[in-house]
């Protein structure tokens, strides 16, 4: 039997023949056909038939549904209110106090544990509680979760989160995202044989590589609430952000990390000037990622801090244009980062290419390990905070790395 979603999507294409055979009409400007009546009285038919199919399979998803949940096996997904009155600090002393989460702390680890696909140590949080749409405060009296701090401090401390890379959400296991290969075209004689030098299609595969996280927690602290809670997952958010972003924007990979974008194969380069020119050498790395394919995509820099000053007091045009202009550089974005290498008051490493060509995804829920015995002797709790992520890049030549004179 078929689910919803397939009935759904065979009643589209009923929907879409109709649509043809009226388009075809109008454009001939005349009326249907005898033929084309019968065929029309015959597709409402299983339209309405399909209707019919629709919703007996959504009643039976429904009530299988909720027959599941009665019996602990999933957990709907709840409503945004529910989710902003989780606790860590009440689902980890109910952790070290028997081990048994409750509440809407025991929903959302149920939550997690289906979308793991089994069991989950700690206290499991679904993928939707990181994601920032959850948090909203806009309609809501009640105080942001730390959930909503985790999110918004993963979002805003990541520059991998600013620049538009491709954010294929959550993912179940290893992902293979095909990519185009370059077609070409060369002019002929009339009866010439063509030359076949257009690239097959290649693929990037995303795999888990797992990010962990660590808080010693006071046991003082943890009989509080509200504003302790949230600065501590905010400090996990912007940990987890960081990692992310010294090894997607390093000038080399990072020890079980996914590769860097500048490792990738295929990135270009260029030599830099001889003298500090910051200005120069960004130009130059527009020019060098035009000279290859053009300049289309989502293009932008992203830079070391060490290159920081001299671009925002380097001119474009001499005492006419500044190089750096409402977050723009040379009209292309640009982001600012620990993560490309640097020699102090020597060098800084920088990238310059399309983020449309790098494809980032989550895999899975995110666990949160309670152990109370490590730092027993300290009075403190300590959180391990486990994620899964991967990332790739379609195409190396997409990217240009280089390093500047300062």
């Amino acid at each position: 039997m078929k689910n919803s979603k397939e009935l759904k999507e065979m009643r589209s294409d009923i929907i879409g023949k109709l649509e043809e055979i009226k388009l075809i009409a109008e454009n001939e400007e005349r009326d249907l056909t005898t033929e084309e009546n019968t065929s029309v009285d015959e597709l409402l038919t299983d339209a309405d038939n399909m209707d019919a199919k629709i919703e007996r399979a959504e009643k039976m998803e429904k009530e299988i549904r909720l027959a599941a949940s009665t019996v602990g096996t999933t957990v709907a997904k709840p409503e945004v209110k529910e989710v902003r009155e989780w606790s860590l600090f009440k689902a980890v002393n109910e952790m070290r106090n028997g081990g048994t989460l409750t509440g809407v702390e025991a929903e959302m680890h149920q939550e997690a544990e289906r979308e793991n696909r089994g069991a989950l140590n700690g206290i499991g949080m679904p993928s939707f509680m990181t994601e920032k749409r959850t948090i909203d405060q806009g309609s809501s009296a009640i105080a942001p979760s730390v959930t909503g701090a985790y999110a918004d401090a993963l979002i805003q401390s990541g520059v991998y989160s600013q620049v538009g890379l491709n954010d294929l959400g959550n993912m179940a296991a290893d992902t293979v995202i095909p990519v185009t290969g370059k077609s070409t075209a060369a002019w002929a004689a009339e009866n010439a044989t063509v030359s076949d030098t257009g690239a097959d299609f290649s693929k990037v595969t995303l795999t888990p590589n797992r990010l962990s996280a660590v808080a010693n927690v006071s046991n003082v602290i943890l009989a509080q609430n509200g504003g302790a809670e949230a600065a501590i997952m905010a400090q996990l958010g912007q940990q987890v952000a960081s990692k992310i972003d010294a090894a997607m924007f390093g000038s080399s990979d990072v020890t079980s990390a996914p590769g860097c974008i500048a490792g990738t194969s295929g990135v270009l380069t260029f030599t830099e000037a001889g003298s500090a020119d910051l200005a120069g050498d960004a130009l130059t790395a527009i020019q060098t990622i035009a000279d290859d394919h053009g300049l289309g995509g989502n293009l932008g820099f992203v830079y070391n801090w060490a290159a920081y000053n001299g671009l925002m007091t380097d001119a474009q045009v001499a005492s006419v244009k500044a190089a750096i202009e409402n977050e723009l550089l040379l009209g292309r974005p640009v982001h600012f980062s620990n993560a490309p290498a640097s020699v102090a008051g020597t060098s800084a490493d920088g990238i310059f290419g399309d983020f449309d060509r790098v494809y980032f995804a989550t895999f899975g829920p995110t666990s949160i390990t309670v152990d109370p015995y490590t730092n027993a002797m300290n009075n403190e709790v300590r959180l391990v905070l486990n994620n899964h992520y991967g990332w790739g890049v379609a195409d190396g030549a997409s990217f240009v790395k280089f390093t500047s004179l300062i």
